[in-house]
């Protein structure tokens, strides 16, 4: 039953997510014969450098794979969150996906399918996927991308860079209509 379930889960994955890159992930999950040496149910890890709290990963179901000749890997699946935290232990920054991947290898982080990253400011980012950089503390997408920011206001694009705190970010191609006041005086790119 299990592996109907693992099985059912990559399909999905596949099909909402778009198979790029994602097949390496859906072979992963769907391997018979990769089995997970520990999995936890309700998982709470809260991950520290020299003695300062930097995220929590919180994940409904967690699965560690030591597949042999590869890199290890944790599987989050039917949810999960990832707190990242500033100097003080306060919340700085969250990701919320449906399904993610740490390579600790890598120590990269990739969550796919209805992700959510949001600020502190409260900006809100959403596509259907990124990928957090520990090593560098940045968190990349190649996907599409909306941006609400804490006024309302909504950018759309495709690609982003962005710090791990969500406070500095670039949309690599951005889209839309641009909205330019009536007071502004274009000719000189100063406000009236």
């Amino acid at each position: 039953m299990k592996n109907v379930h693992v099985i059912f889960i990559a399909i999905l994955a596949c099909l909402f997510s778009g198979c790029r890159n994602d097949i390496e992930q859906v072979r992963a999950i769907t391997d018979k014969n990769i089995h997970p040496v520990q999995t936890s149910h309700n998982a709470v890890y809260t991950f520290s450098e020299k003695g300062k709290k930097q995220t929590r990963l919180e994940a409904t179901l967690l699965e560690q794979f030591q597949p042999e000749g590869d890199e290890d890997y944790m599987l989050a699946s039917n949810g999960f969150s990832m707190i990242f935290f500033d100097a003080n232990a306060l919340e700085e920054a969250r990701i919320t996906a449906k399904f993610g991947k740490y390579e600790e290898k890598k120590k990269t982080l990739t969550a796919w399918e209805s992700v959510v990253l949001t600020n502190k400011a409260g900006e809100r980012l959403e596509t259907e996927e990124l990928i957090y950089l520990q090593d560098s503390a940045r968190i990349v997408s190649d996907k599409e991308v909306t941006i609400t920011l804490s006024g309302g206001t909504v950018l759309h694009g495709r690609g982003l860079e962005s710090n791990d705190s969500f406070t500095k970010y670039r949309i690599i191609q951005p889209t839309g209509d641009i909205v330019v006041e009536e007071t502004q005086d274009t000719t000189n790119g100063e406000n009236q």
